[in-house]
């Protein structure tokens, strides 16, 4: 197993009941009946691991023939914008196909959320998912950098969860959470200076609770409000750099990430923080 350092001294705290998984049809339906959050949503999107993207006849040859990158079909209207279509299945894309009388057939590739989400998406217009179906949704340009930022946070959580679980490519993970940019982290501050806040745990050890993105921070901190009295927590937001060398010299007796949230948590020994610091 990598990078827990010793097994036996940070064993994770109870996990919470995991959240109901949705497809990606279930959450946009849910988002225009407003009964869950946008956070919520671009979870879903980008965690979606089987979206049909559509691809050039240039590029399905390219793909054929020497492995080539996939070169997304691009969509353009009488403004000549592009605009790129997402379907969560190749039924959605059939429904789209009958809808705007397409005759051609179209080539496809099935990509996952987070590649697409990760790249800059700005000399796009608009992204369309399942688009001329009943809960088709539109991403307009202002929603990018959050995208961005939810792509990156479900990609640490994945990489997080493969060391916990002894990933063989352990650098590729390692670089994906030293790389991190947007970490927030919790605080309290007393007599001594600031002190990470800690994770729920039975034992009353001082595990830091780190968060990959503001929905597990936000469910934290509201449980630690309603139960902690005196100095109230102060949110920090760092990069993996900073943070990992801060838990280095903390006196920890572990790490959790997200305790709280829609997220599972994951636990390492103090140890981790060297080895993400050492990695390369």
């Amino acid at each position: 197993m990598v990078g827990t350092g010793s097994e036996d001294s940070t064993p994770p705290p109870p996990a919470p009941d995991a959240a109901p998984s949705m497809t990606p049809t279930e959450a946009m339906r849910a988002w225009q009946e407003r009964s869950i959050s946008a956070t919520a949503l671009m979870r879903v999107v980008v965690a979606y691991d089987r979206w049909e993207l559509p691809i050039t006849d240039r590029s399905w040859q390219a793909m054929r023939t020497n492995n080539a990158p996939p070169e997304p079909w691009l969509y353009r209207d009488g403004t000549r914008r592009p605009r790129l279509f997402l379907f969560s299945s190749r039924s959605a894309y059939r429904r789209y196909h009958d809808a705007a009388r397409i005759t051609k057939e179209q080539p496809f590739t099935s990509t996952s959320g987070v590649s697409i989400f990760t790249r800059d998406l700005t000399a796009l217009e608009s992204i369309h998912l399942d688009p001329m179906t009943p809960d088709a949704l539109t991403l307009g340009k202002d929603l990018f950098p959050r995208l961005n930022v939810v792509a990156d946070a479900v990609r640490v959580e994945r990489a997080l969860v493969q060391l916990r679980g002894g990933a063989m490519r352990v650098a590729t993970q390692l670089s994906a959470v030293r790389n991190f940019s947007a970490y927030h982290v919790a605080f309290r501050d007393g007599a001594e200076g600031p002190r990470f806040a800690i994770a729920p745990d039975p034992r009353n050890r001082y595990l830091a609770a780190v968060f990959t993105l503001n929905d597990c921070y936000e469910a934290y901190a509201a449980e630690a409000d309603a139960h902690h009295e005196g100095t109230p927590l102060r949110r920090t937001m760092m990069n993996g750099e900073q943070l990992f060398s801060e838990l280095l010299d903390a006196g920890l007796d572990g790490i959790v990430f997200n305790c709280c949230g829609p997220m599972a948590p994951v636990a390492f020994a103090p140890a981790f923080a060297r080895l993400v610091l050492e990695s390369r």
